[in-house]
Parts: structure tokens; C-alpha cells; sequence
């Protein structure tokens, strides 16, 4: 008998989402055949097969999320089905032995033995982080099973009193919309929380001077085709990560890892949040190489087909609001980096050049490192080196590739 468990589908993943069963119970199966899709916020997934037999039991449903781990379906003869049955470890869903009873539960809620509280997985995760005492929550589950929809209502209800959609009802203020978290935004969050808290940010910012590369981009938009400024950003990201490779690293258990490959993630907006695809050995690939890629990934992130590949082994992150006349911003590390760099708009400034003042193209540049493990002579460094490649084009050898 095989088990159908849900896959690990990146390094920061806890839980997937189940969005199409293929099969039923009673199918029968091929080695190899697709039974079920999952995704995350990143990605979708085909699960398969990975022996002939029948679909014997289903545990899990469509739009439900599932912890990684934890078994979707088991495929067997159909002589096994008993087998499911007599092993109650195999369906965590299953009635304990103890058959605790719905008083039973509400008992042992009063009494504050938490531990014999029947309470499912994701729901327990969820009171874990909002600081619940599930004591206090009312399941409303088989035999008193407190859900992950319990705890929802149980946040709801806690909300009311000082919820502040509420207190602008009171006071006649209309509200456009009030709708929970998509599943993209919500990891979103969760990242993006677990950065600001875990790593100490230290930030610099710089300006650069792009007036050569500009009339460059200039002559070469005649040749190359969907040719954009971040094509260079992300070449003199990478050469200048060569000379610098302490940035392009991570924190983890206590030890610097230093990578040797460079591969640039590219933070890229998409309908109701963001996603990074990567586009890998950037420092060794020529530019058009880097444009090909660029396009064919934000394409696929676009139509919401980037596979695992797609965004798995980023170095390092660039995060470009150019295109939105932002000058500077700051950026959040990726939680699995040391470093991300924010790329604002391009403006015209007057400097102070060869004794005299001229109208400059330049653009900002802003660093933020993991302080822990980065300096900030060591981020000023890189910083330079990005500097002296962008404001001399030739450096980037980018008419002999």
C-alpha cells in the first residue's frame, strides 16, 4: 500500500494547497499517472502515481490546505482497504481510541488539559500564533474537533469588541471592502514578518550615474530586442557579487554560507502579490542570455505557470520600482539571503563634472544587508563596485557577448 503525502515544494513551505483531484475513490491507477494538483503561493504541482493499484481512501478535499507531510490518499489492492482501518495512525482524521465524546472534550476544556483536546493540525498552528487558549474554543467537529474554521469564527468574535472595521461602522464610516488574506498574500506576510523580526536590516544608499550606460542601451536597443536597463543591473549585480561574495550568502545555524553559484532573483509583481523568479549563473551568462530569461520567467509568472525550478536557488535579490518614478525605497530580505538590493527610478540631476555642472541621468541604489553576518564596509564595497560597472558600461563586455 502507498501513501500519497504532501510534497516539500520549497525551503520556507509548511503547508500546500490541494486544487484538483484527478481521481476518486475506487479509481484504479497507473504508476505515473497525475492524481491530484497542488500549489502554493508560488507555484503549481502535479502529484503521481508512484505504483499501479486502486485509489483506496481520500482524506483531504479540494481548497483545503495541507500541512506538508501529511497523507492526501492512500493507493492500494483492493484487499488492503481493511488495512487502512485497523491502523488508525495512517488517517490522522481518524476517532482516537479513547473515543472522547463531545462532553468529554468540554470537560477536559474546563479542567485545562490541553493535551487531550481534539484539535486538527492546521487549526492548532492557527491558535499557536495568534496566542489562543483553545481551551476557550468551541469546536464544532465530530466529537468537538476543533477546526481551523473554529478558530477563525473564535478570532471574529475576539475582534469585535476592538476591531476597527467595527468602530468605523459605529461611526457611520463607509468601508470599500473587508475580505481575509489570499493564500499569496498571506505568505507574503508571514515572510515578510518573520524577516523584519528575525534579521537586524542595516541599509545604505547610493547614487550612480547612467548617462554612458543610457546612450549604450541606446545604440544596442537597435540589435537586441526587449533590451531593459534591469538586463544591466542584473549583470553588474552579479560581476560585482563575484568580488563580493560575502553578500552572496545566508545566515543558518549560526555559520556564514558563502554560495559560489550567483543566481539573481528578480522581485516581480503579479495579481495579488509578488513572486521572485531566479534566473541562475548570472555573472557567467552573456546579456542577451539574461534577457531571453527574464522574459520567458516573468511571462510564466504572469500566467501563473513558473514551476519549482523557476524560483528555487535565488543568491540574491534585486527589487526594481524604476518603472514607478519611485527614487528610493528600502526592500525586506529574502528570508534564505543576506542581502537584497532596491533599484528606484531614473532622473535627470545636475553634477559637477570636469569642472563643470552638467544634466546627468543617474539613478539609486539601495542595499540592505543582514547585519548579523554583513558589515557595513563590507555592503559599501559592493555598493562601489556596482557603481564603477554602471557608470562604465564597457567593464560589462557587453558589445563582446
Amino acid at each position: 500500500m502507498h501513501k500519497v503525502i504532501m510534497p516539500k515544494l520549497g525551503m520556507a513551505q509548511s503547508w500546500c494547497l490541494v486544487e484538483k483531484f484527478h481521481i476518486k475513490e475506487g479509481d484504479e491507477v497507473k504508476k505515473g499517472d497525475v492524481i491530484l494538483e497542488v500549489s502554493t503561493d508560488k507555484v503549481s504541482y502535479e502529484i503521481e502515481a508512484k505504483e499501479n493499484g486502486y485509489i483506496l481512501k481520500i482524506l483531504k478535499k479540494e481548497n483545503e490546505e495541507v500541512p506538508v507531510g501529511e497523507i492526501i490518499a492512500f493507493i492500494g489492492e483492493k484487499n488492503e482497504l481493511g488495512s487502512i482501518v485497523d491502523h488508525p495512525e495512517n488517517i490522522k482524521e481518524k476517532t482516537s481510541k479513547n473515543n472522547i465524546s463531545s462532553e468529554d472534550n468540554k470537560k477536559i476544556m474546563s479542567k485545562g488539559d490541553l493535551s487531550k483536546i481534539k484539535i486538527s493540525v492546521l487549526a492548532k498552528k492557527l491558535a499557536e500564533k495568534n496566542d489562543l487558549d483553545i481551551s476557550k474554543i468551541e469546536g464544532t467537529g465530530k466529537e468537538g474537533r476543533i477546526s481551523k474554521e473554529d478558530v477563525e469564527s473564535h478570532l471574529e468574535k475576539q475582534k469585535t469588541a476592538i476591531d476597527p472595521v467595527s468602530e468605523m461602522h459605529a461611526r457611520d464610516i463607509k468601508i470599500h471592502s473587508s475580505e481575509p488574506l489570499s493564500s499569496i498574500r498571506r505568505t507574503i506576510s508571514e515572510k515578510m514578518t518573520y524577516s523584519k523580526q528575525n534579521i537586524p536590516h542595516i541599509s545604505q544608499t547610493t547614487k550612480a550615474d547612467i548617462t554612458e550606460l543610457s546612450n549604450l542601451k541606446g545604440k544596442l536597443a537597435e540589435k537586441i530586442e526587449n533590451l531593459s536597463f534591469t538586463d544591466f543591473f542584473i549583470k553588474a549585480t552579479a560581476l560585482a557579487l563575484r568580488e563580493n561574495l560575502e553578500l552572496n550568502s545566508f545566515l543558518s545555524d549560526d555559520k556564514h554560507i558563502v554560495f559560489e553559484d550567483i543566481n539573481i532573483g528578480l522581485v516581480t509583481a503579479i495579481p495579488g502579490g509578488i513572486i521572485i523568479p531566479v534566473i541562475k549563473n548570472c555573472d557567467r551568462k552573456p546579456i542577451i542570455e539574461i534577457i531571453k530569461e527574464r522574459k520567458k520567467l516573468i511571462k510564466k509568472a504572469q500566467d501563473n505557470k513558473l514551476d519549482l525550478e523557476d524560483i528555487s536557488g535565488g543568491t540574491f535579490t534585486i527589487s526594481n520600482l524604476g518603472m514607478y518614478k519611485i527614487r528610493s525605497f528600502t526592500a525586506i530580505i529574502h528570508p534564505d539571503q543576506s542581502s537584497i538590493l532596491a533599484i528606484g527610478s531614473i532622473y535627470m540631476n545636475p553634477e559637477f563634472i570636469n569642472n563643470s555642472i552638467q544634466a546627468r541621468k543617474v539613478i539609486e541604489l539601495t542595499l540592505s544587508e543582514d547585519h548579523r553576518i554583513i558589515d557595513g564596509a563590507t555592503g559599501a564595497k559592493f555598493l562601489m563596485k556596482i557603481i564603477e560597472l554602471i557608470e562604465n558600461p564597457d567593464l560589462l563586455k557587453i558589445d563582446a557577448e
